[in-house]
Formats: structure tokens, C-alpha cells, sequence
């Protein structure tokens, strides 16, 4: 099946309340696993078609599915990436990080948000995660030479740490931009002001026909969302409610 802005995708059911999604991007798939019922987190699994590597992004709530999928696929687990550490983003993160031997990697701002996840899941879902013990931060990646090249784009506002990350044609957009919306501003560390800026900046950074895959939802591509951001900027709404994460 192909959308009309040419990329191709499948949709399959995996159990409850889990879905996989699947897209091809030039020389890379990307399959999407949404999980939990509440939020309907997004974690995203990038493998380079040529050379397998995989990088993970976002590890959500089930590791067991995200290990099945990646095991089934062939996949070469060479980096976890975070765009920020909600808990809802990282509670396979330590499982993941130890069956893979990877290290998960995420903005030097958010550290302190990493260490700090297990007890927001306790307060906001009454959830038990486990620690991450194994992360790596950074203040900018940039990894041209790379399979898949990659670079991560600073769009505080969610978090101070969040980021985006960009591929070719593709870019991951955590909970900084979703589709017609944007992320709370209420949470600690947040900033409404800041955010908008973060938006701005990141549409004015990227092609038309980049697709952004968001944290939540459904993707879109930058021209649509540059659409739609100029209509949302001139009245802001206010992005502080559990119905706009």
C-alpha cells in the first residue's frame, strides 16, 4: 500500500493492544510498535536494508516485543536512542540495553529526567520500570559516515533535552511535534515559549518531503506540518492537557 506521498507501508497485529506498523524510507525500514493503553506510545526499529544495522528508538513499554521483532528481522542492534526519557519512552530501555549491549544515548539536559523515570511511572501509571543503568549522553550526534547516517536536532520544550533525529528522508520527532499538535508544556522542565520555538525551527530545517514520525500517532511530512503550523502559531493553544502529550 502506498500513501499519496509515495511511502509504502503494512500494518500487521501482534497481541492486545500492540500494533506494528512498517515503512520503507529509501534505504532503510522502519517498523513502528505502538504500545500501552493509556498513551500509545510509539518505538520506533530504523535497520539499514544494506548492512542490517538497527538502531532503536524510544523503547516503549514491551522489550519482549521489541527483541521478538528485531530477532525475526535479522536486525544488528547498534544503537538505543532517546529522544527524551518519559517513562512511557523508556520503560523496555533498560531491558533492551542489556539483551542488546548497547548503550542507550539521549541529550546531556535530560540525564537527570532518566534517572528520575521510574518514579514518574510509579506517580503517573502506577507502574514499576527498571533503572537505566547504561546511557551515554551527548550534546550533539552527528553520524554522517554511518549506516544509517544520522544527526539529532536540540528541541527543547517537552523536555530541556528533548531532540529530534534526522535521516535522510525521515526524521524521528519524540514528543516535540505530533500530528497537528504539539507536546505538554506542563511537565517538569517544560516550556511552552520554548517549544514554539523548537517547532519553528525544526520546519524551517527540513525538506517538504521528509516524513516525521512522532512519539504518538500517526507520521506526517514536513510540508504538512508546515501547513498547519501556520495556522497554529498565529493562535498558540495551550498543550497542557493528558489528551495532548
Amino acid at each position: 500500500m502506498c500513501d499519496r506521498a509515495g511511502y509504502s507501508y503494512g500494518v500487521s497485529m501482534l497481541i492486545g493492544q500492540q500494533t506494528l506498523f512498517r515503512y520503507a524510507q529509501d534505504e532503510c525500514n522502519v517498523s513502528c510498535i505502538v504500545t500501552g493503553e493509556k498513551w500509545k506510545q510509539n518505538t520506533y526499529i530504523v535497520t539499514h536494508r544494506s548492512s542490517f544495522n538497527t538502531i532503536i528508538i524510544d523503547p516503549g513499554d514491551s522489550a519482549d516485543l521489541l527483541i521478538q521483532h528485531i530477532q525475526n528481522d535479522g536486525g544488528k542492534v547498534s544503537r538505543i536512542l532517546l529522544t527524551h526519557p518519559h517513562h512511557d519512552h523508556v520503560g523496555a530501555a533498560a531491558q533492551a540495553s542489556e539483551y542488546f549491549d548497547v548503550t542507550c544515548e539521549l541529550h546531556k539536559q535530560d540525564v537527570r529526567l532518566l534517572m528520575h523515570a521510574p518514579m514518574y511511572a510509579l506517580s503517573f501509571a502506577s507502574k514499576k520500570i527498571s533503572p537505566v543503568s547504561r546511557f551515554q549522553p551527548f550534546d550533539e550526534l552527528c553520524l554522517p559516515s554511518e549506516e544509517p547516517a544520522l544527526l539529532s536536532i536540540h528541541t527543547p520544550g517537552h523536555t530541556k533535552g528533548s531532540v529530534c533525529y534526522l535521516f535522510d528522508d525521515f526524521a524521528m520527532t519524540g514528543d516535540t511535534l505530533l500530528h497537528s499538535h504539539v507536546g505538554r508544556t506542563d511537565l517538569p522542565g517544560s516550556c511552552a515559549e520554548e517549544i514554539s520555538g523548537s517547532v519553528r525551527e525544526l520546519l524551517n530545517q527540513l525538506r517538504d518531503d521528509v516524513l516525521m514520525f512522532p512519539g504518538h500517532g500517526k507520521p506526517w511530512t514536513v510540508g504538512q506540518a508546515k501547513a498547519w503550523w501556520r495556522e497554529a502559531e498565529m493562535t498558540p493553544p495551550i498543550y497542557n492537557n493528558f489528551s495532548q502529550l
